[in-house]
């Protein structure tokens, strides 16, 4: 009888520690990220999941250069068209993914692969070199459109641990 009892009163101790997740958030505070990334291309109508805020090492946020925990990743990203950020089920922006050998001119944001270094950067537009009245009115206008969502993205890149400034 007492080795039942003690049985039930750890057990409801565990589930009463395990419904309440807190716990988990506190021990590691770089748990499960609550950002996906869905890839797409041109000749994709559907999204493939890629990777998600766990796969980001950090973000700078004074260059928007983006470090990834596997270089790897690198690879995958160039084999689509635009990436697409969610937080839980929200979805925050899309960025179309540009290499130096693009010819087209996008200006709304990207995630531009730079083959000096071989990282990528958030820009608001690619080539970056554009500096023209109509084309930086279009690039501003986009950015300000995006302001809220890029803020939550922020927030919970934050949250998560991988925000830097250099």
């Amino acid at each position: 009888m007492k080795m039942s009892v003690k049985f039930i009163l750890v057990l409801i101790s565990i589930m009463s520690l395990l419904s309440s997740c807190d716990f988990i958030r506190d021990i590691f505070p770089n748990g499960k990220s609550k950002l996906t990334f869905k890839l797409s291309s041109n000749a994709s109508l559907s999204d493939s999941i890629l990777l998600s805020g766990n796969d980001i090492k950090w973000i700078n946020g004074t260059t928007g250069e983006i470090r990834f925990a596997d270089t790897m990743t690198i690879q995958k990203i160039r084999n689509f068209h635009y990436i697409k950020c969610y937080l839980e089920a929200d979805s925050l922006f899309k960025a179309t993914v540009t290499i130096p050998s693009m010819s087209a001119i996008v200006n709304d944001l990207v995630l531009n692969l730079n083959m000096n270094n071989g990282h990528f950067y958030f820009e608001d537009g690619y080539p970056s070199y554009i500096d023209n009245p109509g084309t930086n009115s279009i690039r501003i206008q986009n950015k300000e459109k995006r302001t809220a969502a890029w803020a939550r993205f922020i927030d919970q890149i934050k949250k998560e641990g991988r925000y830097i400034e250099k």
